[in-house]
């Protein structure tokens, strides 16, 4: 299984309209759509295994992991490859409420050392 080395940023969000809120912030600060991942509950797009997916990214199992219960329970996971603005990036997710594996409440890179 290849592993890529990237930044990653990723938020959690509790309800849909949450992210998609985030994610029209995100192509509106210029963020293409290829810099976006979204893991949603839609019954046309089935998700395997979304902590594999993020490992692949390099992010940590046990972060990974965290991400995959959170998505498991409902939730919306938004990831971005920040190019750069990882600030920018982490920001918009913070302010639309999303959250991440380290501090619930703090985005971070995945990509960073703590």
């Amino acid at each position: 299984m290849p592993t890529y080395q990237m930044p990653i940023i990723v938020g959690v969000f509790q309800d849909e309209a949450q992210a998609k809120k985030a994610v029209e912030e995100l192509h509106n600060a210029n963020f293409g759509r290829d810099q976006l991942g979204v893991a949603t509950h839609d019954p046309h797009m089935v998700i395997d295994n979304l902590a594999q997916d993020f490992m692949k990214l390099g992010v940590p199992q046990e972060r990974a992991s965290y991400y995959e219960h959170e998505f498991q329970t409902g939730h919306v996971i938004v990831s971005v490859r920040p190019d750069g603005r990882e600030a920018d990036a982490r920001r918009i997710l913070q302010d639309n409420g999303g959250y991440d594996a380290s501090l619930g409440a703090t985005i971070t890179s995945e990509g960073a050392k703590q």
